[in-house]
C-alpha cells in the first residue's frame, strides 16, 4: 500500500535509450494540466540540452493537431479559457502512440480505467513528493487532538480562563494504515516524540519504515486498531480498501481516540464514522479526503462534533512546483538513458 518515492519499475522499451531516440530526435512530452504549473527552467537544467521537447496542451481542439508524442505528463487540471477543464482524457484519446504516462498525483484510483486493456503503456505516479507537507500535516492533526485546541478556542470564544489536561504524543499508540512514502515520513516525524507506531500493509512480511515497530497483513486491520489512539490513513484506493474503515474498525479504537485521513475518502464507510463517533470511538476525526468531493452542503460531516474537515488540501505547500517537476526531470533522464522508471503503477491493482 504506497509506493516509494524511489520504487523502480521495468526500464522503457528496447529501442527508447541513448542510443535511439535520443540522436535521433528529442523525446516528445504532452503537458495535460495547470497545477502544479511546471518549472519547465528547471526541467532543462536538469536534463541534457536539446533531448526533450515539452507541448503544452492548450485546449482539447488543437490536440491532434500537435504531433505524436512519446509521453505525456498529467497534471493537475485547472481553468482553461475561463472553465474548468480536464485534457488528459482526449488526450490519451488523440495519442495511441504515447508509450508512457507519468502523473503528478500519487494516487492513481482516478486513473486506472484509462490504462486497462491499453496494451505497452507504462503509468508511473509521483508517490512520495507531497511526503512531506502531508507528514507534517498529519503531526499537526494530532498535536491539535492531544492539546485540545478545539476546546482552548471554545473557552476563549466564551471568555473563560480555565485549565485543561493535556495529553502528549509520546503516549500515543499511532497505527498507519498503508506504509508508502508518506507512512515513512509521518513515522519519522513522530518517532522523537516516543510514540509506539503499529503499521498495516497488505505485504505484512516486507519490513516496515525506521519508527515503527512492528507491521500487519491488511486483513488484520481490526487486531491492528485494537485500544489505538489514533489511526491515520495514507494507504491507496483500491477494490480492496474502499470503504474498509468501518464500524468493526473504529469501534476497536481507545476511548478518546482520533482518526485522521490524508489519504481518500473512500477508505472510510462515512456512515459509519458518523455513527461511531456518538459513542467516542474516535472522540475527533481529521478528514482532508472525502467519497465525494467537494464534500456536499448536506452532508453531515459538516456539523457532526468531532469532526474537522479540510479541502483536501495536506499536500499543498510552495515547494510543490519544484519538486513535481524536480521528479518528472529525474524520470526522463532515466528513460532516455534506458534506465528502470520509479514509481510504476499497476492500474489492475490501482497503486
Amino acid at each position: 500500500m504506497g509506493g516509494g518515492y524511489d520504487a523502480p519499475c521495468l526500464p522503457p522499451p528496447s529501442g527508447v535509450g541513448r542510443l535511439s531516440l535520443a540522436r535521433v530526435r528529442p523525446l516528445r512530452c504532452l503537458v495535460v494540466g495547470q497545477l502544479p504549473a511546471p518549472d519547465v527552467d528547471l526541467i532543462r537544467s536538469l536534463v541534457p540540452e536539446g533531448r526533450v521537447e515539452l507541448v503544452l496542451a492548450e485546449s482539447p481542439a488543437v490536440l491532434a493537431d500537435l504531433g505524436q508524442f512519446d509521453v505525456i505528463w498529467r497534471l493537475f487540471p485547472g481553468i482553461i479559457n475561463g472553465a474548468f477543464q480536464d485534457l488528459f482524457p482526449a488526450a490519451l484519446d488523440s495519442h495511441p502512440e504515447v508509450r508512457w504516462v507519468h502523473t503528478a498525483s500519487a494516487g492513481i484510483d482516478q486513473l486506472a480505467s484509462y490504462f486497462r486493456n491499453r496494451g505497452q503503456v507504462t503509468l508511473t505516479h509521483s508517490a512520495g513528493v507531497t511526503a512531506i507537507p502531508i507528514s507534517e500535516f498529519v503531526v499537526t492533526c494530532l498535536l491539535h487532538h492531544c492539546k485540545r485546541f478545539p476546546e482552548l478556542a471554545a473557552l476563549q470564544s466564551r471568555r473563560q480562563f480555565e485549565q485543561l489536561s493535556l495529553g502528549e504524543l509520546g503516549d500515543l499508540k499511532v497505527v498507519l494504515f498503508g506504509l508508502g512514502a508518506i507512512a515513512t515520513e509521518v513515522a519519522r516525524r513522530l518517532s522523537p516524540f516516543g510514540c509506539s507506531i503499529t503499521g498495516v500493509r497488505r505485504d505484512s512480511g516486507k519490513a516496515g519504515p525506521p519508527g515503527v515497530s512492528k507491521v500487519f497483513a491488511a486483513r488484520d486491520l481490526v487486531r491492528a486498531c485494537s485500544a489505538a489512539d489514533a489511526l491515520v490513513l495514507v494507504a491507496p484506493l483500491t477494490a480492496q480498501t474502499a470503504g474498509v474503515v468501518n464500524r468493526t474498525v473504529l469501534s476497536e479504537l481507545a476511548d478518546g481516540s482520533v482518526l485522521v485521513n490524508v489519504a481518500r475518502g473512500g477508505l472510510i464507510d462515512e456512515a459509519d464514522l458518523i455513527e461511531e463517533m456518538g459513542k467516542g470511538r474516535p472522540e475527533a476525526a481529521y478528514l482532508d479526503a472525502f467519497v465525494e468531493e467537494p464534500l456536499p452542503a448536506s452532508s453531515a460531516l459538516w456539523t457532526t462534533p468531532g469532526v474537522h474537515i479540510s479541502p483536501h488540501l495536506s499536500w499543498s505547500s510552495l515547494h510543490l512546483a519544484h519538486r513535481t517537476s524536480e521528479f518528472f526531470a529525474q524520470q526522463l533522464c532515466r528513460w532516455l538513458d534506458g534506465e528502470a522508471l520509479a514509481n510504476c503503477a499497476d492500474p489492475e491493482a490501482g497503486y
